[in-house]
């Protein structure tokens, strides 16, 4: 018996991916809090869990963030999911391999602070 169905699979990959992979997130800088855009340069896609593939469930998380000054992600945390704890793991674990080009503000090598971000799990139909 198959878990999964690599067709599946490849359409879910290429729905994530179709976002524009350059995606601009906004965080915050210094004790003001200023808001800036961070570029996102690499985003791999999240591994859909396999129960949540044989059961048929989608969802959404919202993770929150820091980028460090080389663009690395520190830190991510689920902010909110839905439906709750299925796809927390496979997000967390994704987007701590997304890459940012490191950000600067006023010349200035910075890190960004409160970053969030929303990965959608969708099946094919």
């Amino acid at each position: 018996m198959k878990l999964f169905n690599p067709l599946v699979v490849c359409i879910f990959t290429f729905l994530l991916l179709s976002f524009p992979i350059f995606a601009g997130d906004k965080g915050y800088v210094g004790e003001e809090s200023i808001e800036i855009e961070v570029t996102r340069v690499s985003n791999p896609a999240p591994e859909y869990p396999r129960r949540a593939i044989r059961l048929g469930v989608e969802g959404s998380v919202r993770l929150e963030f820091d980028v460090d000054t080389d663009g690395s992600v520190l830190d991510p945390y689920v902010v909110e999911s839905n439906p709750a704890g299925v796809f927390d793991r496979a997000a967390i674990k994704a987007v701590r391999k997304f890459l940012y080009e490191p950000p600067t503000y006023n010349g200035t090598s910075v890190k960004v602070n409160n970053v969030q971000i929303d990965l959608t799990f969708r099946l094919a139909n």
